[in-house]
């Protein structure tokens, strides 16, 4: 048992325990940065953002079509957008668009890209323009690209973002105004991939999506100066992603959505990495890839996240560039219908003052190996393959109860034991722990044990202060006041017994 309050007989311990030196998991770090404003009008490298910059340059380039309008995105639910081909439509102009199968929607770069209420209008998109646009799809459709009138005023532009309201203001996104040639180039694949890549088709919205057949009739173009693409037939999107990557001589910047630890790119940039050269690497926080950036952090990149991050671009110090649908992973890289251009003009320069943009304002920065002390404020901890949102202090204070002293003589005893908080301990750089030793109290229902008489017609006689013996068979004495200390002990002495305890009701 232990005393109740009598301050007599307890006495507080406080112990600071030093942390910074303790290791975490590996951490996503708040960066404390400013969001930067987005969605400044590009020269021809336009980012994403509430201005619609970006959106509004797509729906221009539909304004200005007059023959045709071929495009492919996985997913089409943008109501400015969708008013601008249906207005295209209208003119006369013939509109054919790609996407991605139904079956495939909701699926494909989960969390949160693509919500239950994105799809809907994406359906609802189908009815209101089945019937004025061709619509092919297929499971592998994955580019991001407009073209108009190809075979007279060729145009275009080249994004990583679908052509959806949250894709072009919220995530962060590029689109790339596309030269007369590479909108050539850019239909050749696209001409290819409606006739010869393509699974379904709708023309009448009253229909569903209905299986078809290759033509047999469209080459799949040879590789271009400007274009390149990842199809079942050439890789040059992985290509010119690894050429870029092995050319860089200090530095090289790039930013994806989806990482593969294994994939041959995500090795090479680790490698780079290794060998010394400034790689950045922008990212979408979230689990699936997170085995991939652990991997190019431990390497030397520096990686920082995004909530909503979605470019796919290379950037590297030779001044060349490349913006792409694909992600860095098998789907994308080495199967899949995805498209990208090379650039090496005044737009690989304005590529990298996007990333630039988005670099400074990153809100995370993972770190594979921290210590505590490393780190303060919010933080993601990377734990059995989950996020594990989280805050880390300068100081808490931990009140770690009460403890029993061995004896009332001596209220001295040690620190008890720091609860660990699962796997985690308690994230603070300081613990500044609190306790109370109490004197230990007088067992209920423990016997007085009396002085034997002195002579043979005595009384047995108490003694001072009384001994008792324990139900437990533990043999104490028992004090009532400070005061009583002194003469407790030499009793002790006397009966031999195990401490000195304290009589229900002890004075303050």
């Amino acid at each position: 048992m232990t005393t109740k309050n009598n301050s007599s007989w307890q006495k507080p311990f406080v112990e600071i325990i030093d942390q910074r030196q303790r290791e975490l998991p590996p951490t996503w770090a708040a960066t404390c940065a400013t969001a930067a404003a987005r969605g400044e009008r590009g020269r021809a490298v336009f980012e994403s953002g509430r201005s619609r910059e970006m959106a509004n340059a797509v729906v221009s380039l539909l304004a200005q079509a007059r023959e045709k309008v071929v495009m492919s995105s996985f997913l089409l639910a943008d109501k400015g957008v969708e008013d601008a081909i249906h207005q295209a439509a209208a003119r006369g102009v013939r509109v054919y668009v790609l996407l991605a199968s139904e079956a495939r929607l909701g699926r494909e770069e989960g969390e949160g890209e693509f919500d239950k209420r994105v799809l809907e209008q994406h359906k609802a998109m189908l009815t209101r323009l089945g019937g004025h646009a061709l619509f092919r799809s297929a499971p592998h459709f994955h580019a991001k690209v407009i073209v108009i009138d190809p075979e007279t005023r060729p145009a275009g532009i080249l994004l990583t973002a679908n052509l959806t309201a949250e894709a072009l203001e919220r995530n962060e996104e590029l689109a790339v105004v596309l030269t007369a040639a590479e909108a050539v180039e850019v239909t050749g694949y696209l001409k290819w991939a409606m006739w010869e890549s393509a699974e379904h088709e709708l023309i009448d919205p009253k229909d569903r999506f209905k299986a078809t057949r290759p033509l047999g009739k469209v080459a799949h173009p040879d590789a271009g100066a400007a274009i390149v693409a990842t199809t079942a037939a050439t890789n040059t999107v992985r290509a010119e992603a690894l050429r870029l990557i092995d050319g860089a001589r200090s530095r090289i910047v790039v930013s994806s959505f989806g990482w593969d630890e294994d994939h041959q790119v995500v090795r090479r940039l680790c490698a780079r990495a290794r060998e010394g050269l400034d790689v950045t690497v922008l990212a979408r926080v979230r689990p699936s890839s997170m085995q991939a950036l652990l991997a190019l952090a431990e390497a030397g990149a520096t990686v920082l996240g995004f909530r909503w991050l979605h470019a796919k671009a290379v950037w590297t110090d030779s001044g060349q560039a490349l913006v792409m649908s694909a992600n860095l992973q098998r789907d994308g890289l080495d199967h899949g219908f995805e498209l990208g251009v090379r650039l090496s003009d005044g737009r690989a320069q304005e590529v990298l003052e996007r990333l630039e943009g988005w670099r400074r304002a990153a809100a995370w920065r993972l770190d594979p190996k921290p210590r505590l002390g490393a780190l303060s404020g919010a933080v993601m901890l990377w734990q059995r393959g989950q996020l594990v949102e989280a805050e880390i202090k300068a100081s808490i204070d931990v009140d770690l109860g009460a403890v029993t002293a061995a004896s009332a003589a001596s209220l001295e005893a040690p620190r008890p034991a720091l609860s660990e908080n699962g796997e985690l301990p308690r994230l603070a750089h300081e613990l500044r722990c609190t306790w109370q030793v109490v004197a230990p109290t007088l067992a209920s229902k423990a016997k007085e044990r009396r002085r034997p008489a002195e002579g043979k017609d005595q009384p047995a006689t108490a003694y001072e202060p009384p001994v008792f013996r324990e139900p437990s068979g533990r043999l104490v004495v028992a004090v009532r006041s400070p005061d009583e200390l002194e003469r407790a002990r030499a009793v002790m002495v006397e009966v031999e017994a195990a401490t000195i305890v304290v009589a229900e009701g002890g004075s303050r």
